[in-house]
């Protein structure tokens, strides 16, 4: 059944300036400005052709006539203008191309008015009744079949954008993409038809397609998150990413073609980054093509490049890139530059190994000298003697803790651990080696943490220093307790003695020492690099004497292979 004059009126008038209102609500966000105006352009085409239907006199009805022709050079323009602003290219919109852009719906619309003169626009325009109602059925001239065209390349051009936005995104944004494409279409799709006689019909039905256009817009609008969630955003925030992030990223297509670098990457190359585009990799950097996987997998390897007499090495991560429905288009090549990372390695390789091996060695050597000269030295000197012996005991002893705590941390992967089996050697160890010493502790048999078998190194080195700074007969109380519900695991150790001097306590804190700031040895530093290794953390309690608390993430033996017995061996066999 034909809809009445008056019903195409309101219907569009309606349904297109309500979108209408919804898009300028949506005003501040990509899009929403020509996209307002093509809502509004469309909504009074379909106005003008309703009251086309519903006036009497011919020359009334050309006048709606040239103003439904006159708006209609704005949807087509509005639309692409609105694609470009949604897909992020609002670049494009140069001086020079909106001036294009504009030249062939103004001589259109000039062409239109002056019809009359030249007959370019329609022949002539014969009147039919349709359904009580006078409706004219003009005989197009070529500038009309010209301007059709236009708006179809003009819609053309925006549906390709979009198509490729649809390609390249997720569903929300393949979403929004397909309702602007149906917006555009039925009423495109109508009025050609209708121009080109296939539909039969002499009413012509655009303006009912953008009625369903509008209702369609709607539905984006107001469920679909259009304007309000743009991919132009999202793009936007890539690209500085992209081209702001300090490491050296080059994007190359299924082929090993460069496709972009951004400028951290620019210095690994001879070339202008511009000229490097539609390159083969391997003729550029053949050590680094030759990280490339396969298509479609991800790696990551360390590489060596040279560039103007320069080694540098890298952390390269490649990642594929996937366009819709999974099809890899190609990969995403990041470097990190990781040579002070490895200089840095080297350096405290050899460190450690002078420490554990080289130092201690001499350390021996100058004590067995020491012992010689004990018995040739007068006995006034003797005490020179043992502060000597005494020093290179110490040296050595550090020695031994780094070495014991680093093989440690070297071999060792956090698993469930029975907290009781591991503290209680320890505790009875250090008393037996200090007999006057008031040791206690007090953990539940059930209580499990992540960690593994280097924690009792840490608890010996803490009861061992509360030990050694104790002012008389020591008290040392190690307690055991959940630190909140189902989180974590609180170990205590409370001495009576002088306590830590808070310059000591801010170094480990802050995790870095400094040339004015820096503790005087390195057993707290060994107790914290345990408990980070375990997943927990080192903090101090406030009060009377000194009290260091690990807080140890809690565990269930049911989840990984637990340790149950290790820990007792690796205190016993010490």
């Amino acid at each position: 059944m034909l809809l009445s004059p008056l019903s195409v009126v309101l219907l569009a008038a309606v349904v297109g300036m309500g979108v209408a209102v919804l898009v300028w609500l949506h005003r501040d966000n990509p899009g929403a400005g020509p996209l307002a105006a093509f809502v509004v352009a469309a909504s009074l085409w379909a106005v003008a052709q309703g009251l086309e239907l519903a006036v009497p006199g011919v020359q009334t009805m050309v006048w709606f006539q040239q103003v439904q022709l006159t708006l209609s050079v704005v949807v087509p323009v509005a639309w692409l203008v609105t694609v470009l602003e949604y897909t992020g290219h609002p670049h494009w919109l140069t001086r020079r191309r909106v001036a294009l852009l504009l030249a062939e719906p103004a001589a259109f619309v000039t062409l239109v008015w002056s019809n009359g003169a030249h007959e370019l626009v329609w022949v002539r325009s014969d009147t039919v009744v349709v359904a009580e109602a006078s409706a004219l059925a003009p005989v197009w001239g070529l500038a009309y079949w010209g301007h059709l065209a236009y708006m179809l390349g003009l819609v053309l051009g925006g549906g390709v954008l979009l198509i490729r936005q649809m390609l390249r995104t997720n569903r929300l944004f393949r979403a929004q993409s397909l309702a602007l494409l149906v917006a555009i279409t039925i009423p495109t799709a109508a009025q050609s038809l209708h121009a080109l006689g296939f539909l039969g019909t002499v009413v012509d039905p655009t303006s009912l397609g953008y009625v369903v256009s509008g209702i369609v817009l709607s539905v984006a609008l107001l469920r679909g998150q259009l304007l309000d969630v743009a991919p132009v955003t999202r793009d936007l925030g890539r690209e500085a990413i992209f081209a702001e992030m300090d490491d050296r990223v080059v994007i190359v297509d299924e082929d090993g073609r460069i496709v972009d670098v951004n400028a951290a990457a620019a210095s690994l190359f001879d070339e202008d980054p511009g000229a490097l585009l539609g390159r083969s990799l391997e003729g550029e950097l053949p050590t680094l093509a030759a990280t490339l996987p396969d298509i479609g997998e991800r790696i990551q390897t360390e590489t060596r490049l040279e560039h103007d007499g320069a080694v540098r090495y890298f952390d390269v991560r490649v990642t594929p890139l996937y366009r819709a429905y999974g099809v890899v288009s190609g990969h995403l090549v990041s470097l990190r530059d990781v040579t002070e990372r490895r200089q840095r390695e080297q350096r405290i390789d050899v460190l450690n190994r002078l420490l554990r091996h080289n130092i201690r060695n001499e350390m021996n050597v100058v004590r067995g000298n020491a012992d010689l000269l004990a018995g040739s030295v007068e006995s006034a000197d003797d005490h020179r003697v043992d502060r000597i012996i005494r020093t290179v005991d110490d040296i050595v002893d550090r020695s031994n803790k780094i070495g014991r705590v680093s093989e440690a941390l070297e071999r060792e992967d956090p698993r469930p651990v029975r907290l009781r089996p591991l503290l209680a050697p320890v505790v009875y160890t250090v008393r037996d080696r200090n007999p006057g010493a008031d040791l206690s502790l007090a953990c539940p048999e059930d209580c499990w943490v992540e960690g593994g078998p280097s924690l009792t190194l840490a608890i010996e080195e803490l009861l061992d220093n509360a030990i050694e700074h104790s002012d008389g007969q020591p008290t040392v109380e190690v307690t055991v307790e959940p630190a909140s519900p189902d989180t974590g695991v609180i170990v205590r150790v409370s001495d009576d003695g002088p306590g830590i001097v808070p310059y000591e306590r801010e170094v480990i804190l802050a995790g870095e020492e400094t040339p004015l700031q820096h503790g005087s040895g390195v057993g707290l530093w060994l107790v914290k690099w345990v408990v980070r290794n375990a997943g927990g953390t080192l903090s101090f309690a406030e009060g009377p004497g000194t009290t260091v608390e690990i807080e140890l993430p809690a565990a269930d033996p049911d989840d990984h292979d637990a340790i149950t017995d290790v820990n007792a061996r690796t205190t016993t066999d010490r």
